[in-house]
C-alpha cells in the first residue's frame, strides 16, 4: 500500500478538508464497493459521497467532544475481520494536552509499518501568510516532527478573495450552471469564503437555470445569506455605543430574507458565542486576522454571563419560530432587542 502510516490534515474549511480527504483515499486505494456505515458513537461522514465508493470503511471522530473508548479501540486494534479503516478525527487542536501526547506515541509507533488503520488527523485551523496557526505546542510532539520529515502534512488553505473565482467556476459547473465570467465574480462578490456556503447556494441556483444551464438575470436575489461581517458590524456598533438601530436596519436592509435570515444569523451568533467561550476559557479557536482583536475585547466584555445570556437569546429566537411563538419579523425584532440590552449591560447586568 502506497500511504502513509498517518496524516496531518490542516484546514479551516470543513468542505474543503472533506474534499481533500475524498482525494487522499481515492487516488490511493482500488474502489470496489460502499464503504459500511459506523456502529456505536462516532458521528457519520455527512459530505456528499466520493465518485467512486473506496473499499475503506470510514470512521469519523470529533475531538472537540469527549472521545469515546471506541475511538482508541479503533486506532489500536485491529478487528477480527480485519478490515481497512480510514479513521478521521476531527479539531484535533481542542483535544487535552494529554490525550495529544497519548495519540502522539501511537502514530509515532505505527510509523515504521503501515497496518489497515490510516489515520487522518485533522487541525482545522485559520491560514496567515499561506500557512496554518498551529498553537506552538502541537508542532512540538514527535508525531508531528515525523509526519514533518515524511512529508505526511497536508495543509488546504481556506478560500480567500484570489480563490473564490476558480472556486465558484468549478462549483457552478459541477451543479450544471454555464455561469458567465461576470456571473461568477458577483457570485465572488457576494458569497462569503465558505466552500460548504458557495456550494449550498449554488445547488438553490441550479434549480433556476434554463435549458442551457444559464442563470436568469435575477439570479443574485436568490442568494439569502446574512453575511458575517454584518453581524460583526452590528456587534461593534453597540459595544462602541453609536447608532444601533440604524445599522442593523442597514444590515436588514441588505440581507431580508424573512425566516431565512433569523435562522442565518442566529447560527452565526451561536458559533460566535462559542468562540468568545473558548477565548474565556483560555482556548484558541480560529479568529479571521482582522475580527481577532474585535473578538476578544467582545469576549472580555461579556464574561461568561453574557456570553451565556447570547446562547440563550439566539436560542429562543429560534425556539420561537419553531414553536410558532413569533413570526421572523417578531423574532429579528425581539434579537435585535436582546443583543442591544445585553451589550449595553456589560458582564455584571448580562441577565
Amino acid at each position: 500500500m502506497n500511504r502513509p502510516a498517518f496524516t496531518l490534515c490542516l484546514c479551516p474549511d470543513s468542505a474543503l478538508l472533506r474534499d481533500r480527504i475524498d482525494a487522499l483515499i481515492d487516488t490511493r486505494f482500488e474502489s470496489r464497493s460502499a464503504p459500511s456505515r459506523p456502529a456505536g458513537e462516532e458521528k457519520p461522514h455527512t459530505g456528499a459521497p466520493p465518485p467512486s465508493s473506496p473499499i475503506w470503511q470510514r470512521l469519523v471522530f470529533w475531538a472537540d467532544e469527549s472521545l469515546t473508548p471506541s475511538f482508541w479501540e479503533h486506532l489500536t486494534l485491529q478487528g477480527l475481520f480485519a478490515v481497512p479503516k480510514a479513521l478521521i478525527l476531527r479539531n484535533a487542536q481542542a483535544m487535552p494536552a494529554d490525550s495529544l501526547k497519548q495519540l502522539s506515541a501511537v502514530l509515532v509507533s505505527m510509523a515504521e509499518s503501515p497496518g489497515l488503520i490510516w489515520p487522518l488527523i485533522c487541525f482545522e485551523l485559520g491560514f496567515d501568510k499561506g500557512k496554518a496557526k498551529v498553537p506552538a505546542h502541537i508542532p512540538r510532539l514527535p508525531f508531528w516532527q515525523t509526519a514533518e520529515q515524511k512529508g505526511w502534512i497536508e495543509e488546504i488553505p481556506g478560500l480567500t478573495g484570489q480563490t473564490m473565482p476558480a472556486y465558484i467556476r468549478a462549483s457552478a459547473a459541477r451543479h450544471g450552471i454555464a455561469a458567465t465570467p461576470g456571473e461568477i465574480q458577483n457570485l465572488a462578490r457576494s458569497l462569503p469564503p465558505d466552500a460548504s456556503l458557495v456550494n449550498t447556494e449554488l445547488a438553490k441556483l441550479a434549480l433556476s437555470v434554463d435549458e442551457k444551464g444559464r442563470l436568469p438575470a435575477d439570479a443574485l436575489n436568490l442568494i439569502h445569506h446574512c453575511r458575517e461581517v454584518g453581524i460583526f458590524e452590528l456587534m461593534r456598533i453597540m459595544q462602541q455605543g453609536e447608532n444601533a438601530p440604524d445599522a442593523w436596519r442597514r444590515i436588514l436592509e441588505d440581507r431580508l430574507s424573512g425566516e431565512n435570515m433569523v435562522f442565518a444569523c442566529v447560527a452565526i451568533l451561536l458559533r460566535e458565542a462559542r468562540a468568545l467561550w473558548q477565548i474565556l476559557a483560555g482556548q484558541e479557536p480560529y479568529l479571521p486576522p482582522q475580527a481577532a482583536m474585535q473578538k476578544k475585547a467582545a469576549a472580555r466584555r461579556l464574561g461568561f454571563a453574557g456570553v451565556a445570556r447570547l446562547w440563550e437569546i439566539s436560542l429562543m429566537a429560534d425556539k420561537g419560530i419553531k414553536t410558532g411563538e413569533r413570526n421572523p419579523d417578531q423574532a429579528l425584532e425581539m434579537l435585535a432587542a436582546d443583543l442591544f440590552r445585553l451589550f449595553a449591560a456589560g458582564p455584571d447586568r448580562a441577565r
